[in-house]
């Protein structure tokens, strides 16, 4: 009978979980079908789906610097070393990765894909979209597959199944923490779960980039019937960075009046420019702001110094210096035997007594050998 009763838990929260997971796929589907910032919100998501991967296997990162990185923007580099600089560039290098798998798959991996979306399609037949999708990922991880293939195929697998109708990257990223339970009665739900969470999360973020989005639009307003400043705003919402070039080109507009309309946006606190440059700039929304801080800003002459590399001074150091650091070596010196110098000291004695011996018959034989000879 407690077996029986403890069947019927599992089954309960299984079925809750399932219950709810639905009711907030639909919800999303329905708020996000046709929207006019879906190019802007898959964009924010597929970061924070990526930035989410690589932080279960242990490498945080900030989708910011991800962006920088996808948009070709040098970024400030992190760390006061060689270590912490080198794991950021560990992290990044994984974020890069998730990215690639959920976005743009190489051909090796999109077979690996196609191998995962066989499987979500077995137990799909048997269990549905959503419970069948938990089902075939956990067997695809007992397997001993990786988890990236199944990722990237949940994507396909939410469109084919007709659950999502854009390709919205929800994969449950925090099902597979080290704390996570294993246990198919425990992990099924607890999938399902992170993939609520994550509904939720989507729409927080897409109602803040809704914000912001109205409130661009209605502070660009009270332009003439002609105006293209509502386009502007649109175009600057749906694209994470924008030249004044691609502006022009995108909504006809000379490059000129691309540019006034910048600039304009940029006085008004509307927008930011991200690149700090003067020539070449790119334009993003005000909630981009963060991207600001992460690029590089381009090395530039400074007025009045002279040729060569400048001296380091202690206030321009970013890191401040280490206290009491023990420059010792962590192995003791190596140490060698001392060189006997007896065996070459008695070779030149030798040497010595030699030459004064014969030198009084070497001084007559050279004397010999240059006395004129005699007339005969």
């Amino acid at each position: 009978m407690f077996r029986t009763a403890s069947v019927q838990s599992s089954d309960g929260k299984l079925y809750e979980s399932l219950t709810q997971t639905a009711l907030a796929f639909g919800r999303l589907d329905q708020r996000l079908h046709h929207h006019p910032l879906l190019p802007a919100i898959l964009f924010r998501e597929r970061l924070e789906a990526a930035r989410a991967c690589a932080a279960v296997d242990g490498h945080l990162i900030d989708p910011w610097r991800l962006a920088a990185e996808l948009e070709g923007l040098r970024s400030v580099p992190l760390g006061c070393d060689i270590y912490e600089r080198g794991t950021s560039v560990d992290a990044l290098h994984a974020a890069f990765e998730q990215y690639q798998w959920l976005v743009r798959p190489t051909d090796t991996q999109r077979n690996a894909i196609e191998e995962a979306s066989g499987w979500l399609s077995k137990y799909r037949v048997r269990s549905g979209p959503l419970l069948g999708s938990a089902h075939a990922f956990h067997a695809w991880i007992e397997a001993g597959h990786a988890r990236a293939p199944m990722r990237a195929a949940l994507i396909r697998h939410w469109r084919l199944t007709n659950v999502l109708h854009f390709p919205l990257p929800l994969v449950g990223a925090r099902s597979f923490v080290p704390e996570a339970p294993w246990s198919p009665s425990e992990w099924l739900p607890f999938f399902l779960n992170c993939l609520n969470e994550e509904i939720a999360a989507v729409e927080d973020r897409t109602r803040t980039l809704e914000q912001s989005w109205r409130q661009a639009r209605s502070k660009s307003g009270g332009q003439r019937r002609t105006s293209r400043a509502d386009k502007v705003i649109d175009l600057l919402t749906a694209y994470p960075v924008v030249s004044a070039t691609r502006l022009s080109a995108e909504l006809g507009l000379s490059l000129k009046a691309a540019y006034i309309y910048l600039e304009r946006f940029l006085e008004e606190g509307l927008i930011v420019e991200v690149t700090h440059r003067a020539a070449r700039r790119l334009f993003a929304l005000k909630d981009m702001e963060p991207l600001r801080e992460i690029v590089r800003p381009p090395k530039r002459s400074q007025p009045g110094r002279k040729r060569g590399r400048p001296r380091k001074k202690e206030s321009q150091e970013t890191c401040p210096p280490d206290e009491n650091v023990d420059i010792r070596p962590v192995e003791p010196a190596p140490t060698f035997a001392p060189i006997n110098y007896e065996e070459l000291e008695r070779a030149i004695d030798h040497a010595e007594r030699l030459i004064s011996r014969h030198r009084p018959a070497l001084l007559q034989s050279f004397e010999r050998s240059e006395d004129p000879p005699q007339n005969q």
